[in-house]
């Protein structure tokens, strides 16, 4: 099977991407966001529902996405919970320094996914892109 072949058709995971914005209360009304958020709004939901195509994003039962790194090795399902834990964790963050920001989104991101930052830390640039793609639509 090619790299490009779709799993899950578009119309199906268009879906599958709404039913996560309402299950993890992720606002998705388009007609409210200015130009500027709308590009990057339109980018996050590109890249997530490329990879609900390819199959290496799931959403499941309860509306959280599973995401199973496409490039990385050595790094298990990444799932989101909505346990609300990586939210807390940012009290706990807000003591980094600003150069320090790269640490704190993947103590943030390992908090959300229940694993290490050390896990997070070690993924490919592509599965980066995603799993940063799911914790900016989390995080607005």
């Amino acid at each position: 099977m090619s790299a490009n072949k779709a799993l899950v058709c578009e119309d199906q995971a268009l879906i599958e991407f709404d039913r996560f914005c309402e299950e993890m209360d992720v606002e998705n009304d388009e007609s409210i966001l200015d130009q500027e958020d709308l590009t990057a709004w339109h980018k996050e939901k590109r890249r997530i529902v490329g990879a609900i195509m390819r199959g290496n994003l799931v959403i499941n039962e309860s509306g959280e996405a599973e995401y199973t790194p496409r490039k990385t090795e050595g790094v298990d399902k990444l799932v989101f919970h909505d346990s609300g834990s990586g939210f807390s964790h940012l009290l706990t963050m807000d003591n980094k320094k600003k150069s320090q920001d790269v640490r704190k989104t993947q103590g943030i991101i390992a908090a959300m996914t229940k694993t290490s930052p050390a896990a997070i830390s070690k993924l490919h640039r592509i599965d980066t892109k995603i799993i940063l793609a799911l914790f900016k639509l989390l995080m607005d």
